[in-house]
């Protein structure tokens, strides 16, 4: 069970560091995008309406792909000051209780995401206000996606925080 467990986490990084690769070519193209938007007003006197619109778009996937490897590699912003002056058992026990707060509403998002992107691939609903008249769907996609990895990266954190509140001197393995 141990190697099956030990596989599936090394399975499960990958996905997070492929995720992060989506997350970073959505900076690059949103960059490039305004840059070019930039450009096109500047020398040709020509604004591309459709760039700004897939550069806010690609925010969203930058945002919901990039979370959970940020939560794995333990970037997220957070106050120390408090947690610093407790102990490391003390540590460890204030960061399991976070954590399962974290899976709550990270769960429930993610359904209430899912729920909803499947009813607007059903519906076909479309951006009407937007130039470009996309449909819905694939603009909500990352958003059940990134909370559903946060979910289950938030239960890998549960577990490393509940194996070091049990023995403070473990290291972080199991999903910290």
């Amino acid at each position: 069970m141990k190697v099956f467990l030990t596989k599936l986490g090394a399975a499960w990084d990958r996905f997070l560091d492929v995720s992060l690769a989506i997350s970073a070519a959505a900076v690059v193209l949103a960059s490039l995008l305004t840059l070019s938007d930039i450009t096109s007003r500047q020398f040709f006197a020509s604004a591309q309406g459709w760039a700004i619109e897939i550069a806010e778009y690609c925010l969203l996937y930058l945002a919901f792909f990039g979370a959970a490897w940020l939560l794995r590699e333990d970037g997220h912003v957070k106050v120390e000051v408090v947690v610093e002056v407790l102990s490391a058992r003390n540590q460890a026990f204030l960061g399991m209780v976070t954590s399962v707060v974290g899976v709550l509403v990270t769960g429930v998002l993610a359904y209430f995401a899912t729920t909803t992107t499947v009813m607007e691939y059903m519906a076909g609903t479309k951006m009407y206000e937007s130039p470009l008249k996309p449909p819905l769907y694939p603009l909500l996609i990352p958003i059940p996606i990134g909370a559903a990895s946060l979910c289950i990266q938030f239960m890998r954190r549960t577990w490393g925080c509940y194996r070091r509140w049990q023995d403070p001197g473990a290291g972080t393995e199991g999903g910290e």
